[in-house]
């Protein structure tokens, strides 16, 4: 569990520097950066000290990246910069969860029991609460439904990434022993192919409309700024907090319910720092709501483990 803990406190951190990130690039160039320096970072330690892209299970490794990072994280990112950091989280990894245990049942066998059925209720119910627009929301309904869905999409990817990645570590050659890191290292590939062919298609059609970058005139003091940005983001998403997460999935060999429904502790993390960076106030019921999704998971997660 200490893994999950320790992905779950570097997505929070993350998830902040990810909002703040989303007011200058858009997501497909704050994803396709941050996988870049991600990408390096953990090639380096892959190629010396873990498996690199052997292990024999890189192909679904690679697509759970595609799923997990190149869906799930452009809709994070989409998700910040419209409802915020704290509410984008409460979807992404509340939802993650139920979905991510939905699939496993479906798909890899993994059984639920009624109890489970019922804390996944939980959960969307808190979420709903949390995310139920009210009059003190300084954004509009459409705005607010396109929020939804971008968040939505993230959970998903967030979700279905999580199950691929573990049946990527059922795939292992027999004798192999893939660490955190390496097993982060094959994904945020695939997230990055996903960026890089979206910023290319991105650029081609810019071209064609002659649209002119408007951040043609940022100073040297905001550049810095920028940089900070990614690279804390980079570090504590992509890169540790992946590696934290994959630890968790293919090390300890966790079910994906069980580590999602903890790192979906990180909507009650962030609280404070939302507040402090975000300028966010927080209504009564949306909190009773966060609440109640967190609790929902961790029932879920104490029923897994038992």
């Amino acid at each position: 569990m200490s893994a999950a803990i320790l992905a779950t406190i570097l997505f929070s951190l993350s998830a902040v520097s990810g909002k703040r990130l989303s007011h200058y690039l858009t997501a497909i160039e704050a994803n396709m950066i941050r996988f870049i320096i991600s990408a390096l970072l953990l090639g380096i330690y892959s190629n010396y000290y873990g498996i690199g892209l052997g292990g024999g299970a890189f192909g679904m490794f690679f697509i759970s990246g595609i799923i997990g990072f190149g869906v799930g994280d452009y809709g994070l990112f989409r998700a910040y910069k419209i409802i915020g950091s704290r509410l984008t989280m409460v979807m992404t990894q509340c939802l993650a969860a139920p979905f991510a245990a939905t699939v496993e049942w479906l798909w890899l066998g993994s059984s639920l029991s009624l109890g489970q059925v019922l804390a996944g209720v939980g959960i969307l119910v808190g979420v709903s609460l949390a995310l139920a627009p009210n009059d003190t929301m300084q954004i509009d309904k459409k705005r607010w439904k396109n929020g939804v869905f971008w968040g939505l999409l993230s959970a998903f990817g967030q979700g279905l990434g999580a199950v691929l990645s573990r049946k990527a570590g059922m795939m292992v050659d027999a004798g192999v022993s893939i660490d955190g890191l390496s097993a982060a290292y094959q994904r945020v590939l695939g997230g990055l192919a996903v960026m890089l062919v979206l910023f290319i298609g991105q650029k081609i059609i810019t071209h064609k409309h002659n649209n002119y970058n408007s951040r043609a005139g940022l100073d040297s003091v905001s550049i810095k700024w920028i940089f900070l940005l990614v690279l804390a983001n980079a570090l504590c998403g992509p890169t540790l907090g992946v590696g934290a997460y994959q630890w968790a999935l293919n090390v300890n060999d966790l079910p994906a319910g069980i580590v999602l429904s903890v790192v979906a502790l990180s909507p009650l993390v962030i609280i404070p720092f939302s507040m402090k960076f975000e300028g966010e106030r927080p209504t009564v019921r949306s909190l009773i709501g966060s609440i109640i999704a967190v609790v929902g998971v961790i029932i879920m997660t104490n029923m897994v483990v038992k």
